[in-house]
């Protein structure tokens, strides 16, 4: 587009009021405090005021101006080409997998909710925990019986049969009658207390040898399954309310039917109408075609087109239009548009392409030929359902290349 990132490098030509003054007093142009701030005053060029708002990135706010600046049929025009590109956005979307957006958000939710009360991976820490301790039970009465010897009577016994062999040894090494009589006074004191402290050490060694090491496992607790539920537990507010951002608008019970994609294609053939041929009498078609789709952006567009008529028709006869009208059917149909579900654009995006397109359509680089295709006069390429080969002209519904003005 023209807009380099500092300035616009084509001026506007399709603007209908060309300083900020006029839009806020004669189109209702009327901008909060915060972004009226911004201005230095409203004695400034719409391109200008443009300008101040794209460099401090209030994008949506720079569509609400050009909304109430541009010429109200270049502005038809443009809510026009912004509706099919969102179409056109939705109808890929949905290409994918066959499933509208609230098919898709409740699909999302039953993946959600299965996803949360899936316990298996917390089943599985209960079985592990269970079969350890089935495991260090079984090895602990493996080897109970295999070590019984080392009940207190066991070691009892065992110690006072050691006793007994280290006195027979001691007794045969000795020459007979050296010990003395069994009631005389112990010889050899020196020498059975060293034996009795080694045998004492070796007792020791024998026991330390036999007696199983505490097994080196960690005792099975509930804190890892209940870390594992919390886990879980704190994860579902946030995944229901990242969900729900995903969506938008919410959708209430008890509103009306909506209404048929018949009557809203009318609606915007209404529109079109209107835009080739901006007749009172077109207007008023689109005005009854706009009735009839009820809401969303087709029939706010339609009542674009009938509000940008020269004049209105009302029960007393004719009236003019009034000036806010216009550009306020314009701004809602954009506002609608970006507020639609589906489609890889969120709402920012499209208003970004919603910005480039207006200024496409502002200075003339993008207008229409006769049968409501886009134009493009710098690369002479023209949109055209079935290819038939426009030529570029000033003014708007093109002419097929060959003819001549005369004609």
């Amino acid at each position: 587009m023209s807009w380099n990132g500092t300035q616009f490098s084509k001026p506007f030509i399709m603007l209908h009021q060309e300083d900020l003054a006029s839009i806020m007093h004669y189109r209702g142009y009327a901008p909060g405090d915060e972004i009226r701030a911004l201005f230095p005053s409203e004695n400034i060029s719409t391109e200008l005021a443009l300008q101040i708002l794209l460099v401090q990135q209030h994008i949506e706010e720079a569509v609400n101006l050009l909304c109430y600046a541009i010429t109200p049929r270049v502005g038809v025009w443009w809510a026009y080409l912004c509706l099919r590109m969102v179409q056109q956005d939705i109808a890929q979307d949905l290409a994918r997998d066959g499933l509208t957006p609230a098919e898709r958000r409740l699909k999302a939710a039953q993946e959600l909710a299965a996803k949360l009360s899936d316990t298996s991976d917390i089943d599985a820490l209960v079985d592990s925990q269970k079969q350890r301790i089935s495991d260090i039970s079984s090895q602990l009465e493996e080897e109970a019986k295999n070590q019984n010897y080392l009940d207190p009577a066991k070691r009892i016994e065992l110690k006072l049969a050691w006793v007994k062999r280290a006195f027979a040894q001691l007794e045969a090494s000795l020459p007979p009658g050296s010990l003395g009589s069994a009631d005389g006074p112990l010889i050899l004191e020196s020498v059975f207390n060293s034996m009795q402290e080694s045998a004492g050490r070796d007792f020791e060694q024998i026991v330390q040898h036999f007696t199983p090491a505490e097994p080196q496992v960690s005792t099975p607790s509930s804190s890892q399954i209940f870390e594992a539920a919390r886990a879980k537990t704190q994860a579902v507010p946030e995944a229901i309310k990242a969900e729900m951002q995903k969506h938008f608008p919410l959708q209430f019970k008890g509103m009306p039917p909506s209404p048929s994609p018949a009557r809203k294609t009318a609606a915007v053939e209404a529109a079109l109408r209107w835009l080739l041929v901006p007749t009172d009498a077109n207007g008023q078609l689109a005005c009854q075609a706009a009735i009839a789709a009820k809401t969303g952006p087709e029939s706010m567009l339609a009542y674009a087109a009938f509000w940008s008529s020269t004049n209105l028709q009302t029960e007393t006869g004719l009236a003019p239009t009034t000036p806010s009208l216009p550009p306020e059917g314009i701004s809602k149909t954009l506002l609608q548009l970006a507020l639609l579900e589906g489609g890889d654009m969120d709402y920012d995006t499209r208003y970004a392409k919603f910005l480039e397109l207006g200024i496409q359509c502002a200075d003339g680089t993008c207008t229409w030929d006769e049968f409501g295709n886009p134009v493009h006069p710098i690369t002479h390429e023209v949109y055209h359902d079935n290819d038939r080969d426009l030529r570029v002209r000033s003014g708007f519904g093109r002419m097929p290349h060959g003819k001549s003005e005369s004609t």
